[in-house]
């Protein structure tokens, strides 16, 4: 779903925002640590305000590859503006689709109406006539 995709892409720029400023700080597992709770908190949001069905797991688990591909594409200097862009380039390859992929999650968990302690919806108390 577009969501999880979303949300996996936010991740990944948080990240590599963070590294291109002080790659000291972002680099390694709090760099990915970093990108997956921007990811899983994007979800989230989406979810709650967008009322849109958002997998907070799914935009966290594709910001965790997105930002792991980045960080350790090693292809050109750490931290630079060219790392940005070309590591950046392949950590979306990986990562915005394993969010895509797992953005049909949010579809399990579509809350309808509150329920009672019977199991009966709480509007069904009124007896029809």
């Amino acid at each position: 779903m577009v969501t999880g995709g979303a949300s996996a892409f936010t991740g990944l720029l948080a990240e590599l925002g963070g590294g291109v400023i002080a790659w000291k700080i972002f680099r390694g597992p709090q760099g990915v640590v970093f990108a997956t709770i921007v990811g899983g908190m994007t979800a989230w949001s989406i979810r709650r305000y967008a009322k849109l069905p958002a997998s907070p797991a799914a935009g966290a688990i594709g910001a965790m590859a997105a930002s792991y591909v980045a960080i350790a594409s090693k292809i050109l200097q750490p931290g630079s503006a060219d790392w940005a862009i070309m590591g950046g380039a392949y950590g979306a390859t990986v990562g915005v689709s394993i969010g895509a992929l797992l953005g049909p999650i949010a579809l399990a968990y579509r809350p309808t109406a509150k329920r009672s302690s019977d199991g009966e919806s709480a509007n069904s108390s009124e007896s029809p006539s």
